[in-house]
């Protein structure tokens, strides 16, 4: 059986098994818009889930510090995100200023999402 041609030449690298009848190209595959494909929609997460969306920040510790999350990181088998949180959350406890909304300007200044 003949491959089909292919205009990048990855037609010889895709193996075809016996009788089988390529519905297309290898490259149609490979390349074809992202328009004929389907887009999975993304999930809905409840805003208090413990699946809730996560933000990327960037931040500076003093070394000593960042050297010590990464030990308990690894000795208690955690990522170092988790282990913010929980240190966070437990400040945040104790300072209730926390859960006080920022004036509107501010919020937006910010760019900090409602809520």
């Amino acid at each position: 059986m003949k491959k089909p041609s292919s205009k990048f030449g990855l037609a010889a690298l895709v193996s075809q098994p016996a009788g089988a009848i390529p519905k297309g190209s290898v490259d149609d595959l490979l390349f074809a818009p992202a328009a004929t494909s389907p887009v999975p929609e993304p999930p809905v997460i409840a805003p208090n889930s413990a699946l809730a969306a996560k933000t990327r920040f960037t931040n500076t510790l003093p070394t000593s510090t960042y050297v010590q999350l990464h030990r308990l990181a690894f000795w208690d088998r955690r990522d170092m995100s988790s282990i913010m949180d929980a240190a966070l959350q437990e400040y945040f406890a104790a300072h209730p200023d926390a859960d006080k909304p920022l004036p509107e300007p501010e919020r937006v200044k910010r760019k900090l999402p409602t809520g």
